[in-house]
């Protein structure tokens, strides 16, 4: 499992804008051009990257499954065709004065082990979750 919490000097409103309007959203995570925060609405979308020279496809699958404008953000996370895991991530929000605190917790991404690969380990999610956070921070602070 993986949980961090981060200080976002922003107002709560526009890290929940940020986490849920898909024009936002590529700025700083992923594009995912029908993208809602209504629950039970489902995204499928491939990342794709290159790296030490060769091009990865990961495809990602995403089901709403709880949404709390402001204040929670809950959905599951899969990779079709790479791992037969299922985890879920949920994005905290609560505001103070005018900054927010965002918890991100990712449970079940141990269960991605299964695609054999180094960018589906525990320590490469860690990674990852980290510099997405890091991304977003920076993308609400300094727009």
């Amino acid at each position: 499992m993986y949980k961090k919490e981060i200080s976002i000097n922003t107002r709560v409103e526009n890290v929940w804008s940020a986490l849920t309007q898909a024009e936002e959203m590529r700025n700083w995570y992923f594009d995912i051009p029908d993208f809602e925060a209504i629950e039970e609405k489902v995204f499928d979308f491939v990342v794709s990257f290159e790296d030490e020279g060769e091009m990865h496809h990961f495809r990602h699958l995403f089901k709403i499954l709880e949404t709390i404008p402001c204040e929670k953000l809950k959905h599951t996370w899969e990779h079709p065709g790479h791992s037969k895991g299922t985890s879920v991530l949920t994005w905290r929000l609560t505001p103070e004065e005018d900054s927010t605190i965002l918890i991100l917790t990712h449970e079940g991404n141990e269960s991605f082990i299964d695609e054999g690969s180094k960018y589906f380990t525990v320590e490469s999610y860690t990674a990852g979750w980290n510099h997405i956070l890091q991304r977003l921070k920076e993308y609400l602070e300094n727009f």
